[in-house]
């Protein structure tokens, strides 16, 4: 046996004893993974009680989320009222739409689920058609955007503009992570880590190291030899982390470069100084569309914001004025650093 495979077994019984050890401890432990919402789903979590989680549980809170706020699903909630039909709205849209108000006021209009027709046009949108961009197709685009233009009036949502179009993506993976930890915690599950696509909620700490939950923030340069930019520690927060870094398109055309997260305010979808932001908030649906926000903007504005509103805690990855990439970030962000 070579001293490589000697080492392995090694690990192997040594993770064996520790399971098992967790197990006699009176620790169980579980794990749920899979596809949605178009990306990856991790749950993981231990529990001091032989206590279950059926995936059939998991899997409803997907279906729920995916009927009412899906851009990719045709009959939706949201498909339809983006499709012009006037439809009774169910309580988890009405929900979302007002926790997306709150962010919108707080963010100077950074945060705005109105955007899906100016989304469509950048090709970023559930049809992902490709338009040769045009000043004043978008100017004419953004008539539709401004979610101050909309409201709900009973169960039924009322659109100044008939052509607005709503897209909640920005909002929703967080909001799904909550609701999970709310199902995790109503089985009196104390310490699990939840994470949808980025977007992530953990309490208590991982039983399995005996240490608070360890995650990474992704380096923004994908082509240098570090993957991670930044360790954390998570206790009992959620985090989410937005960048252009992925998700862009090049006008084959033109050349340009086309980000997916589109600037409200101006209409513009282009690569600002920030490379890369990560919130923690106390809820992930906040620290989602935070991020967002963010993202959307530049160093300086996000600052401006960040100042108004010091309930959460931002690490922000940017290019300063001497063309150098450095990070930001708040005090609460500086605790958690591994």
């Amino acid at each position: 046996m070579t001293l490589e495979n000697s080492i392995n077994s090694l690990k192997h019984l040594l993770f064996l004893l520790i399971f098992y050890s967790l197990i006699s401890c009176g620790y169980y432990s579980k794990e749920f993974s899979g596809s949605t919402f178009g990306t990856y789903y991790k749950i993981k979590y231990f529990s001091d009680e032989k206590i279950y989680v059926d995936q059939k549980e998991i899997d409803s809170v997907f279906t729920v989320f995916n009927n009412s706020l899906s851009t990719y699903i045709n009959d939706s909630k949201i498909s339809k009222i983006n499709s012009g039909l006037d439809i009774e709205l169910d309580d988890l849209f009405i929900d979302v739409f007002n926790k997306s108000k709150i962010i919108y006021e707080k963010t100077n209009g950074m945060f705005d689920p109105s955007i899906g027709l100016l989304l469509e046009y950048y090709g970023f949108g559930p049809n992902k058609k490709i338009n040769l961009i045009d000043k004043k197709e978008i100017n004419s685009i953004m008539q539709s955007v401004g979610y101050n233009k909309i409201s709900i009036v009973g169960n039924n949502l009322i659109k100044q503009n008939p052509l607005t179009k709503l897209d909640f993506n920005a909002i929703a993976k967080g909001y799904a992570v909550d609701i999970l930890a709310d199902l995790l915690e109503a089985k009196r599950i104390k310490n699990y880590l939840i994470d949808i696509g980025g977007e992530i909620k953990s309490n208590g700490m991982n039983i399995m190291n005996n240490s608070p939950w360890t995650v990474a923030i992704n380096n923004p340069d994908l082509s240098s030899k570090d993957k991670f930019y930044k360790i954390i520690n998570l206790k009992k927060s959620a985090l989410a982390t937005s960048g252009n870094y992925r998700n862009f398109r090049i006008d084959p055309t033109t050349g340009n470069k086309y980000v997916h997260t589109l600037n409200p305010i101006n209409g513009k979808s282009e690569q600002t100084n920030i490379l890369s932001v990560s919130v923690l908030a106390e809820n992930c649906f906040e620290a989602d569309a935070y991020a967002t926000a963010f993202m959307a903007s530049d160093f300086e504005n996000s600052l401006r914001l960040i100042e108004k509103n010091n309930e959460i805690d931002v690490y922000i990855i940017y290019v300063n004025s001497e063309n150098e990439v450095v990070d930001y970030y708040t005090s609460g962000f500086e605790k958690i650093f591994n």
